[in-house]
This record gives structure tokens, sequence and C-alpha cells, in this order.
């Protein structure tokens, strides 16, 4: 017999695949269900069939930080569960070290290589590329769907700048298969550095502008301003800055000085990421650390969770 919600979501997604999903959940029994993501096909159906079955889900990505896991009960990305409040994050203030080195991607694709490090301008803002197909494009950028546009806007942000000395530089993602080779050379003062470190490409920047990647929080890390122009777990008061549109990226970039973050609440923001939200250790290298977190955080007893549930 199915339920009233299992009916429901039959009739919303009158598919082979749903019924098959509803089916094998119903057959495993179980009281729980992992999923990828879950914001994205197939996984997001996944979650909504677990849950029209009234089993809990919970989701799983790679880590905020470096060498590190996602787990969390509630989502991933811009749906987790990491309080959106700025006052909660000052608690965690303190001067402990944080991760100051990060982990390098290996490229799935070859890319157009761009200027080397020792070409790079004096002063320039660093904007990392997306895979546009990602879930963080797909579902958490509301004004820009395509790195192609990106560049349509940036390329209009940087004209109507004050600086006319500064650049911008562009790192395409290193898992996107897709090239943009045709953008390179559409503008004088926005530049390629594909084969560049992005340490060193956040490091020498005056501001991160990104539409959601984690690279604004290793710049967090770094010690950079940065500005998110989509839906970013960090996108919080006084972490960092917002803009929603390119008249308001443009006023922010001529008023930088306008928009430090508070360095109690971003240190305690980074602080409660280390300490208490991200699982240690990169899923494909688990080791004892990362299945003890894993562990209490799946039974709901580590001490983020308690957090959580006594902020709500």
């Amino acid at each position: 017999m199915l339920s009233g919600k299992s009916c429901q979501f039959r009739q919303q997604h009158k598919t082979r695949k749903s019924d098959n999903y509803l089916e094998k959940l119903r057959k495993r029994n179980a009281d729980v269900v992992g999923v990828w993501n879950g914001q994205k096909q197939p996984s997001s159906s996944i979650a909504e069939a677990a849950k029209a079955l009234g089993k809990e889900v919970v989701y799983f990505e790679n880590g905020l930080l470096p060498n590190s896991t996602t787990c969390d009960w509630q989502g991933v990305n811009f749906e987790n569960s990491l309080p959106r409040n700025s006052e909660f994050y000052r608690q965690f203030n303190s001067e402990k070290s944080l991760p100051n080195e990060l982990v390098p991607r290996s490229p799935i694709a070859t890319k157009a290589k761009g200027v080397d490090s020792e070409a790079l301008p004096k002063q320039y803002i660093f904007v990392p590329f997306q895979v546009e197909t990602d879930s963080q494009i797909i579902s958490n950028s509301p004004w820009i769907r395509s790195m192609g546009q990106f560049y349509y806007h940036l390329a209009n942000v940087i004209d109507k700048l004050n600086d006319k000395n500064i650049h911008i530089v562009i790192k395409e993602h290193p898992s996107e298969s897709v090239r943009h080779d045709s953008l390179h050379h559409q503008h004088k003062r926005i530049l390629f550095a594909n084969e560049c470190n992005t340490q060193l490409l956040i490091e020498g920047a005056e501001v991160i502008v990104t539409v959601n990647s984690t690279v604004g929080i290793e710049s967090l890390l770094l010690g950079k301003r940065v500005i998110a122009l989509g839906n970013a777990c960090y996108g919080i008061d006084e972490v960092c800055g917002r803009a929603t549109s390119e008249e308001q990226l443009i006023r922010m970039l001529n008023n930088l000085n306008l928009y430090e973050a508070n360095s109690e609440v971003k240190n305690g923001f980074l602080n409660c990421l280390y300490e208490h939200y991200v699982i240690p250790t990169a899923w494909g290298s688990v080791d004892d650390k990362h299945v003890e977190a894993l562990t209490k955080r799946l039974l709901k007893e580590d001490t983020f969770s308690k957090m959580v549930e006594e902020a709500s």
C-alpha cells in the first residue's frame, strides 16, 4: 500500500525511474538513505523518494576545506545546515592556526595555457570559473547561468571600474571538460592563467570574485576579500561581500574598503568549519580521524549537530 507522500511523489515524477527508486528503497527497508550532493539528478530524485517513504536522508560532498569531507543531514553547499546568522560565529573566534596550504586539483582535460605566473599583472581581481553543469551553477546561481555569460558581465564591469590599471585574471575549472578558448583574447584587461597555481593566484589578488566556489572559502583562509555572486554557504554578513547584479558588483569593486570582513566573525566562521563542521580527511583517503568524526555525525552525537539542534 502506497503512503500519501509516496503517491504524491509518483504523481509528480511519472517516470519508470521514479517507480524504480521507490521500489528499490522500499525493498531495502533502510531507516536512512545517503546521497551524494542531492541537488541534481539522479540523487535529487532518490532523496525525494526516500523522504516520500518516510526515511531520513543524509547528504555527502567534497569538503569545504582542504582535505575534508562534507556530511550533513540538511543538504550540501547553500542547502547545508551552517547557520547564516553572523552572531553565531563570534563564539568560535580564536587564534588557532587554520589550513593555509591548498590541495591542487589535477585537470581532467587540457586547457589553453594563458599567461605564466611571471606575466601576471601587478593589480588584479581573481575569478575562478566553475563547472557549468555542477549543482552550484544549476541550483545556486540565480543570475550567472554560464561561464560565457559570466565573462560578458566581467567585461562590462572592468570597463566601469575607476582603476584603469586593474585587470581580471580567470582560471578555468580543472574538472570542466568544456574549454573557453574563444574568450581568451576578447578583452585586453581580462587574462586567463590556467596553468598558474590557484593559491598563488589568490595570494596575489586584490579581491576574489566568485559565483559560489569553494575557492571563496579558500580565499578567506588566506586572508583575502571575497565577493560571492551566487548563493553560497559562506555568503554571510561580515564574512564576505555579496553582489546580486552587475551594477552592485561595480559599486563594490569601486569601494572595496567599505566591504572589509569583520575579523572576529570571519575567523569564527572558519574555525567553526574546521573544528566542528567538516569531516577531517578527504573521502578518498579515509583514516581513523575521518571514521570517528563521520560516525559521530551520522549518529548526531558530534558537537556541531548538538549546537544546530539547540539553535533551531
